[in-house]
């Protein structure tokens, strides 16, 4: 069911005669940065209700402990039987619990999808590698620079929250023990040669963290160099390392080993804080989700735990190891619910080695989960993202896409900002945004639920709010109208009164103008 403001917005755009229409974040001499970061922009953005998506942060920041508790509940703290469980190699397992397997900070992305009732979450990003935050904010915060949008968004309380903001503001606090409570200075760090490849996500977002008052640096491991301590790039010592490099990108080279001790080292000691620890890339891989949803854990999880779950997670599996295709029931329910189920690799990420099973025939389903078992991956229930009507201004007519949900948490807790990943619903492309993707992206701005304690997706709330919205809409109009022209009075803007003063952070609390 399509919320209220998403009808009114696009009522007002289909109106004939609506500066809406003059949305477009493409234009390069306007968006200058927006431009540098090759992604494709719808020509809205997301509407949600506040207290549904304050809901839906809070049920995230649980379920990401329980997710981060799986060692403790399952195998006794023994974080090497957790990762021999989830098939990770030895080597990489003794890298990745080297700091003695403490539990990691909240950080992250969760990509959901809304099926219409409520949110799903369809995989953990929990690490410092999740990508987004460089189009996120901005690309959300320039739709106010059209002013019919502004106008709108007053008219209908709109806020957003900036996710580059929220993730600064806690590198502030994650390093505070280091500094004593100045800012700290951040290296931004990938693995040896990795900014050839990622450095088109990392440099905005050393761009951006500088923006939000940051000393921030960008390099590759092979940059720092350890003395008397201290962890240093080029000769500025280093307070936090966000940490953009992968095991795999350290683990075969010598050099990048050695670092990559010498700054555990430096952590230990409190000389320097890991953003993130490598321990994070054992709970982003795929497989931790076959244990929350694996009945096996529900003796170890409370009744509104298992709730929680339940209406968090879609169905999904472990397809790991030959054992797994003798397990026949499994396999037989893979089988006859192709169409329902989706395959995913272990640990690949932005939709590398998908398989959905309502895309491909019988055979090339059963060699699908014969690679993917011995590979290691993941099958899980499709979840069918409910409808969100576009206008194309084109043709004037109305089309239905469907949007992926990247939503941030932090340990600060509650939403942290996010944004969508669109494309039209019965378009195969469950990739990233790379080249010949026919994907768009849109911020998100929430707006007051009318109803707060009830359910967004009936219809009858629907209709009565987009009642009362137009007839509100009207009045407004009318007196507007009638009124004594105020647009060149202090407070004002477009004739439509706003509080005196800048626009503040949602994330805070605050009015979003």
């Amino acid at each position: 069911m399509t919320n209220r403001i998403t009808e009114l917005f696009n009522k007002e755009l289909l109106s004939g005669d609506s500066l809406l229409t003059e949305i477009d974040l493409h234009d390069e001499e306007r968006f200058p940065y927006l431009a540098t970061l090759d992604r494709k922009y719808l020509t809205r953005p997301v509407f949600i209700g506040e207290s549904e998506l304050n809901r839906f942060a809070d049920d995230t920041v649980r379920t990401v402990d329980i997710l981060t508790s799986l060692p403790e509940r399952l195998f006794d703290g023994d974080l090497g039987r957790f990762c021999e469980a989830l098939g990770i190699s030895p080597p990489r397992a003794r890298l990745m619990r080297r700091l003695g397997g403490v539990r990691p900070p909240r950080f992250g992305r969760v990509d959901a999808y809304h099926d219409g009732e409520s949110f799903k979450i369809l995989e953990f990003n929990a690490t410092s590698e999740t990508g987004g935050l460089e189009w996120v904010g901005p690309a959300t915060k320039a739709m106010l620079d059209f002013d019919a949008f502004r106008a709108f968004a007053d008219r209908h309380e709109l806020r957003y929250t900036d996710a580059p903001k929220m993730v600064a503001e806690a590198l502030r606090q994650a390093s505070s023990a280091v500094t004593g409570g100045r800012d700290p200075v951040v290296a931004v760090i990938e693995g040896e040669g990795g900014l050839a490849a990622f450095g088109e996500a990392w440099r905005p977002l050393q761009r951006l963290l500088r923006g939000f008052g940051l000393e921030c640096h960008l390099g590759e491991i092979t940059d720092l160099r350890v003395r008397n301590g201290r962890v240093l790039f080029g000769d500025a010592p280093v307070d936090l390392v966000y940490r953009v490099f992968e095991v795999d990108q350290v683990i075969d080279h010598p050099e990048g080993l050695r670092l990559t001790e010498q700054l555990f080292t430096a952590h230990e000691e409190g000389r320097v804080v890991i953003w993130t620890p490598l321990e994070t890339e054992i709970h982003r891989q795929k497989g931790c989700m076959t244990f929350l949803s694996d009945p096996g854990l529900r003796t170890r999880l409370s009744e509104d735990e298992r709730l929680l779950v339940d209406r968090m997670l879609p169905w999904t599996r472990s397809l790991t190891g030959e054992s797994a295709l003798k397990d026949r029931e499994l396999v037989e329910h893979c089988r006859e619910r192709r169409e329902h189920l989706i395959l995913k690799p272990n640990s690949a990420y932005s939709g590398r080695g998908i398989t959905a099973g309502w895309e491909v025939g019988d055979r090339e389903w059963w060699q699908a989960l014969r690679d993917g078992a011995e590979a290691g991956a993941v099958v899980q229930e499709r979840v069918v993202p409910r409808a969100e009507p576009v206008v194309d201004l084109e043709t004037g007519h109305t089309e239905e896409w469907e949007a992926c949900w990247g939503l941030y948490y932090t340990p600060a807790g509650g939403y942290a900002g996010g944004g969508c990943r669109l494309q039209r619903i019965g378009q195969v492309d469950v990739t990233a945004l790379g080249p010949g993707s026919q994907a768009r992206v849109a911020g998100v701005f929430f707006y007051p639920d009318a109803h707060p304690g009830a359910s967004l997706g009936t219809a009858l709330d629907t209709a009565l709010d987009t009642a009362l919205d137009t007839a509100l809409d009207t009045a407004l109009d009318t007196a507007l109208d009638t009124a004594p022209d105020t647009a060149d009075r202090p407070g004002t803007a477009g004739g439509v009164a706003v509080p005196d003063g800048g626009v503040t952070g949602a994330g805070e609390g605050a009015p979003r103008w």
